[in-house]
């Protein structure tokens, strides 16, 4: 079998990356594995004999669609594939239905969340979704979310959790060098995040414990407003912004409670990772809330946008030490139950048979 991805994951191209080792697994599946991204230039990068990464340079969306078109017919009248999976339900996603109709192939599209769509991308993406062949979510909640508003059919869809053992090595101590207490959110900067509603939440905290911080690792387009409202609330002292670490280790031992507070998530890795070190979380009901993190076993669970919420949770796990004890281990154990990277691997093998059979 061999297989055409078409990304938007340029970090595919650094042979260390997490995601290129994890392309790497892809291709052990299968006899090819090629990976069409566009980037910054155009490159080549053979990642294992079986996988190959292919850069087209971006330029325009129309423009960079139409380099990306043009390359993968390249690719696909110079050898025999069977499959092609995009990596998004909107343009990557409609230009490979294109491909596939024409060359023949199972398609796979790829579903990592929806964050808000305009009337443009809703309508593509309800006609990607119904061309493909099989569909990959990392949630059940997004199966669900499928079915019910995108009459997607639930047999074309295959639930594949990122699995947990790529980054770190679940952890028996964390190792805690001050006596702060340290909250931790980490990711991009953007507004779907919502970071503001815990600098918000923060500064009423911060009332009443002098001695809470907030760490924002993470950068994006919303940092240099986000740091205005750190000022604009006078909490300098207690919120620290530390850019983008490719270390994130260090961070997660020193932190005593993991936020995550988007309006919308697909899955959230960084709160698997977060309970690998037996941190509690406080998140928004998103992504694997609920079905990973359960409100009061593994975590505190609060509605989307909810800011005195996350505020009285943020003070209650700071004043109740053995429930931050309880909701850590639970969280610890929560994940341990997630699928393991072989599980995982047959659960991808699962969702292309799908698309080589349904596109017969």
């Amino acid at each position: 079998m061999k297989v055409l991805n078409i990304s938007l994951d340029k970090k595919v191209l650094d042979k260390n990356s997490v995601v290129a080792k994890r392309m790497i697994e892809y291709g052990n599946l299968v006899g090819q594995y090629t990976i069409l991204v566009l980037a910054d230039e155009n490159n080549k990068v053979e990642l294992s004999p079986k996988v190959k990464v292919i850069a087209v340079k971006k330029s325009g969306r129309i423009s960079s669609l139409f380099k990306l078109k043009k390359k993968a017919e390249e690719i696909l009248l110079a050898d025999k594939y069977d499959i092609i999976t995009a990596q998004d339900a909107y343009f990557i996603g409609k230009l490979a239905v294109k491909l596939a109709k024409r060359f023949k192939l199972g398609l796979e599209v790829q579903v990592h969340g929806f964050e808000k769509l305009n009337f443009i991308r809703k309508i593509t993406a309800k006609y990607v979704l119904k061309e493909a062949d099989a569909v990959r979510v990392v949630s059940q909640r997004l199966r669900a979310e499928l079915i019910s508003k995108y009459n997607v059919d639930e047999n074309k869809i295959t639930v594949v959790p990122i699995f947990t053992d790529l980054r770190f090595k679940i952890k028996d101590l964390r190792k805690k060098e001050n006596e702060k207490f340290i909250f931790l959110t980490v990711g991009r900067l953007v507004p779907v995040k919502n970071i503001e509603m815990q600098i918000k939440a923060m500064a009423e905290v911060a009332r009443k414990y002098s001695q809470a911080e907030l760490w924002i690792v993470g950068k994006g387009s919303e940092l240099r407003s986000l740091k205005s409202e750190v000022r604009r609330l006078k909490i300098e002292n207690n919120i620290e912004f530390l850019g983008w670490q490719d270390n994130l280790e260090k961070f997660y031992e020193q932190a005593d409670c993991f936020l995550l507070t988007s309006d919308s998530e697909g899955w959230g890795m960084a709160v698997v990772e977060a309970a690998q070190f037996s941190l509690p979380i406080i998140m928004t009901d998103v992504g694997l809330a609920g079905e990973v993190i359960k409100d009061g076993e593994s975590g505190i669970l609060i509605p989307v946008g909810d800011e005195q919420a996350l505020e009285r949770a943020m003070i209650i796990l700071i004043e109740d030490e053995n429930l931050r004890k309880k909701l850590g281990e639970g969280a610890r154990e929560a994940v341990q139950k997630l699928p393991g990277k072989d599980e995982t691997l047959e659960l991808y093998k699962k969702s292309w048979g799908i698309a080589v059979f349904e596109s017969i």
